[in-house]
């Protein structure tokens, strides 16, 4: 388990690139191979020789993902992604931690599928101890289909900023004292 980590995974629809990974506690391979394993569906999983570049395939019998193999108690995680064009209707791209358990701790930005014309919408969530209903929809005030922005997640025992291009568009702060639940004693997994 991780204390502290910074993640930056350049990320697209079809093609991930690890373009560098700095940890606070860890340092990385650099290498998807040794520091990712692949959770769903192997067989749309192809890695580059170096295991410096992943392709994911989306298809009508199945999406792909791929999970770190270590956990981590808070940190900054950021993904550069950019959009697949067109009719994406039916299609949820997803960059999240998770706890993994049955009352699990989830923080989530998630990519909800778009008809072509209409805005994209980006919505963020926070899972504590298996509950969520924290989910907030932002409508972008680009196109993330044109080019490459950065998602930020910023963990702390205080507080979850959700940011893109550095730019705050959620805070959800850590109110424990007030009843409210947050997600600061089971470790995540990217």
């Amino acid at each position: 388990m991780n204390y502290l980590s910074r993640f930056t995974i350049l990320f697209g629809i079809f093609s991930i690139s690890l373009v560098q990974c700095s940890l606070a506690s860890v340092v990385s391979t650099g290498d998807f191979n040794k520091d990712f394993f692949v959770a769903w569906s192997p067989s749309h999983v192809n890695t580059s020789a170096d295991g410096g570049t992943r392709s994911l395939k989306l298809d009508k019998d199945s999406g792909s993902g791929f999970a770190s193999n270590d956990m981590f108690l808070f940190g900054q995680f950021d993904m550069q992604i950019k959009l697949i064009q067109d009719n994406s209707t039916h299609t949820v791209v997803a960059f999240y931690l998770t706890s993994g358990q049955p009352n699990r701790d989830e923080v989530d930005f998630e990519f909800l599928g778009n008809v072509p014309g209409r805005p994209y919408i980006l919505q963020t969530n926070v899972y504590v101890d298996g509950y969520d209903g924290r989910e907030q929809r932002i409508k972008l005030w680009f196109d993330p289909t044109k080019d490459f922005h950065t998602y930020f997640i910023l963990w702390s025992v205080h507080q979850i900023v959700f940011m893109v291009d550095w730019v705050p568009i959620k805070t959800y702060r850590n109110h424990e004292e007030k009843g409210v639940a947050f997600p600061r004693f089971q470790p995540m997994s990217l």
